[in-house]
C-alpha cells in the first residue's frame, strides 16, 4: 500500500526514469499525475521551449518561490488592468490577489510559455491565475508543502471548485490541476474541497474524453477520500467507485507508451487506495462495488498487456479483490 512507502523515496521506474529526470531538470513545472511518495512522472509535464525571440508586447515573468527558491516562468500576451495586477501578484507572490483574479474575464491573447501536453492554454487572466496556483502547488509544493497550505488559507479552494463547472475548458482544466495538487497530502485543503462541493463535479469529469484530465480528477478524488471517511462514503453513494474502475480500461490506450502506461498505473494506485485500508486489509464494501463494476476483468486484461511496475501494481490489487468477504453483501 502506498501509505507504507517512505516519503521522498522513489520506486524503481525502469526505462522511463531517464525521461522523468530530464523533464524534472528542464522545467519542473505543472503536471497532473504525481504521487507524494514517488518521483514525479512525465506524462502530464508541460514543455518549456524558450523561443529565440519574444514579441515586443510579451509579458515575461520569472521569479523564485518557496524555501528552495524554485523558479517559475510565464510568458504571455494580454492588455489591460488585470494583466497588470497579475504581473504584480506573480512578482510578489501575492496569493490573495491571485485568488481574486480567478474571476477575471480579461482576455489572454497568447500563452508562449509554459505549454501543457493536454490542457488548453489559458484564454483569460482568470484561467492564467488558476494555472499559476497549480504551478505553485505542484512544483514549489513538492519541496515546500507549506505553499499548498498558504494557498488554501488565501481562500483558493472554493473558487477553484466553482471553476470545475465552468463552460470555459481552459479554466476548468486549470482548476482540476490546481485542486489535484492542493489536496495532495493536505487535510485542510482536501476537506475544504469536499465541503465546497467538488466531489460530484470531479466524478463527472471522470467521463471526460481527455485521458489526462480524467487521471487528474481521479487523483484529486483519491486525495479527498483518504482524508475523509464521509467523503469516501459519499463517493461510493454517487457511483464513484464504478467510474474509477472504468479508468482501468486499456482498450484505447497503448501500455507500451510511457504516457498511457503511467495513466493506467495511476488508475490502479488510485483504486487501491480507495478499496484497501491503510493497514493493508480490504475494505469489503468498496471491494464489492469494484468487483461488481468489473474491476477483476479489467485487471486481467491489464495483466495480459502490462509489464514491470504496472504488472506488479495489478497483481497487488488483484489480491484484495479476490480475498474480501463477499458473503457480507447479498446478491
Amino acid at each position: 500500500n502506498r501509505y507504507l512507502r517512505t516519503p521522498g523515496t522513489s520506486p524503481k521506474l525502469g526505462s522511463s526514469a531517464v525521461v522523468m529526470v530530464n523533464f524534472r531538470a528542464v522545467l519542473q513545472q505543472l503536471c497532473c499525475i504525481h504521487r507524494p511518495e514517488s518521483a514525479q512522472r512525465p506524462l502530464d509535464r508541460i514543455h518549456l521551449e524558450p523561443a529565440p525571440s519574444l514579441p515586443p508586447n510579451a509579458r515575461n515573468l520569472s521569479e523564485c518561490f518557496g524555501k528552495v527558491n524554485t523558479r517559475l516562468r510565464i510568458v504571455y500576451i494580454s492588455t489591460g488592468p488585470d494583466a497588470e495586477r497579475f504581473d504584480a501578484a506573480f512578482q510578489t507572490n501575492d496569493l490573495a490577489v491571485m485568488v481574486e483574479l480567478m474571476d477575471s474575464k480579461q482576455a489572454v491573447d497568447a500563452l508562449l510559455e509554459p505549454k501543457h501536453p493536454w490542457a488548453e492554454d489559458p484564454r483569460s487572466v482568470g484561467a492564467l491565475s488558476a494555472m499559476q496556483l497549480a504551478m505553485l502547488a505542484s512544483m514549489v509544493g513538492e519541496d515546500d508543502s507549506s505553499v499548498r497550505e498558504d494557498i488554501g488559507r488565501a481562500g483558493a479552494i472554493p473558487p477553484l471548485v466553482r471553476l470545475l463547472l465552468s463552460q470555459e475548458a481552459d479554466a476548468m482544466q486549470a482548476a482540476v490541476v490546481a485542486l489535484k495538487y492542493l489536496t495532495e497530502e493536505s487535510g485542510p485543503n482536501a476537506t475544504s474541497a469536499f465541503e465546497a462541493g467538488a466531489l460530484p463535479a470531479l466524478i463527472q469529469l471522470l467521463k471526460h474524453p481527455v485521458a489526462g484530465l480524467r487521471g487528474a480528477a481521479a487523483s484529486c478524488l483519491r486525495n479527498m477520500c483518504v482524508e475523509s471517511e464521509e467523503c469516501h462514503e459519499h463517493l461510493a453513494s454517487l457511483g464513484g467507485i464504478q467510474v474509477l474502475v472504468g479508468q482501468l480500461d486499456c482498450s484505447e490506450l497503448d501500455v507500451k507508451k510511457d504516457h498511457d502506461h503511467d495513466l493506467l498505473l495511476e488508475a490502479v494506485w488510485n483504486l487501491e487506495d480507495l478499496i484497501v485500508h491503510q493497514d493493508g486489509h480490504p475494505l469489503d464494501r468498496f471491494c464489492h462495488l469494484a468487483v461488481e463494476a468489473g474491476a477483476v476483468e479489467k485487471l486481467q486484461k491489464l495483466r495480459e498487456v502490462g509489464a514491470g511496475e504496472l504488472l506488479l501494481a495489478v497483481e497487488k490489487l488483484m489480491e484484495p479483490l479476490t480475498t474480501f468477504q463477499p458473503s457480507k453483501f447479498p446478491e
